[in-house]
């Protein structure tokens, strides 16, 4: 009896399926100029209202720098930053093509910026120090950021996530600020592995302006932002463990990571119309840098 009764309900579900697509496809039929106006604009609606609704370039200055308690700050500071873009915040560089974020620029490249920083930051750390939660962590963090479910090689085959690699690297963050003790060297060896990160940004704002480089120089800018603002964050933790005058710095840093051009442009020299924000941005990086490296002098001069 239960049998019959599924048999019924399957071919009855089978008769309005067919019924349906009958429909459906006498409507298209008769009625292919409404749709072929409607689709376009529904997919145009669905990227657009979406990517604009996800869109979140967070430079806030107010992040709070939690001091550690037991370990580096600056460890917390990385695990926190990881939190915040991959959970609080949707992580878009490894967004396929189905998500409307997937056609934005600008924040995947401040989020690729943000953790090659941090990724810098910890490999040095990790090198120093060499512990096992550490590795795990640095290697976790150096993973690609726009990995989605396959890898990016041509057979396609599954692979973890970006943000599950992270999430996983903050973990063991954690974990080993849990057993750590603080050690002045290796504060010194982050600031100096900040001052590596500003040089790679100052050249990599140089050659976008040796180039010309328009289409593309919102992202160089982006991306270039995306370091400086975890190397702000990196170096306000560091001041944290060990106290130093950092003001010049944070000063120079804060100014480049608050320059919010409408367009980013990369004009010509001496050009009155066109400005050119790669420039800016790496002039302040340069003061940035010069002031950092007085900054490690006076460190290692005072011990």
């Amino acid at each position: 009896m239960i049998k019959k009764r599924i048999i019924d309900f399957l071919k009855k579900a089978a008769k309005e399926l067919a019924d349906l697509s009958e429909k459906a496809f006498i409507y298209l039929k008769t009625s292919w100029k409404s749709v072929a106006v409607v689709a376009p604009v529904c997919v145009f609606l669905y990227y657009f209202a979406g990517s604009m609704l996800t869109e979140n370039i967070d430079k806030s200055l107010n992040f709070e720098i939690k001091k550690a308690q037991q370990g580096y700050t600056f460890i917390q500071t990385s695990a926190d930053l990881i939190k915040r873009e991959i959970d609080d915040h949707m992580f878009t560089p490894n967004l396929p093509f189905i998500f409307p974020a997937s056609i934005l620029d600008n924040m995947p490249s401040f989020q690729k910026g943000l953790i090659e920083s941090l990724s810098n930051a910890i490999h040095v750390a990790a090198v120093e120090l060499n512990i096992k939660e550490l590795n795990k962590a640095d290697s976790f963090l150096n993973y690609p950021a726009n990995v989605w479910l396959f890898s990016k090689t041509a057979d396609f085959k599954l692979e973890p996530s970006s943000t599950s690699q992270y999430r996983k690297s903050r973990r063991n963050l954690l974990q080993f600020n849990e057993k750590a003790t603080v050690n002045k060297d290796i504060l010194i060896k982050i600031l100096e592995s900040i001052k590596e990160d500003l040089t790679f940004v100052e050249q990599k704002l140089q050659k976008g302006i040796d180039l010309g480089v328009q289409m593309k120089a919102d992202n160089i800018f982006y991306r270039a932002q995306g370091h400086l603002y975890a190397d702000y964050m990196l170096i306000k933790s560091v001041q944290k463990d060990m106290n130093f005058d950092a003001s010049q710095i944070l000063k120079s840093l804060e100014k480049a990571i608050l320059i919010q051009p409408k367009m980013v442009r990369n004009g010509h020299s001496g050009s009155l119309t066109v400005p050119n924000h790669l420039f800016e941005l790496a002039y302040f990086v340069l003061k940035s840098k010069v002031a950092l490296n007085e900054a490690i002098r006076n460190i290692k001069n005072a011990d």
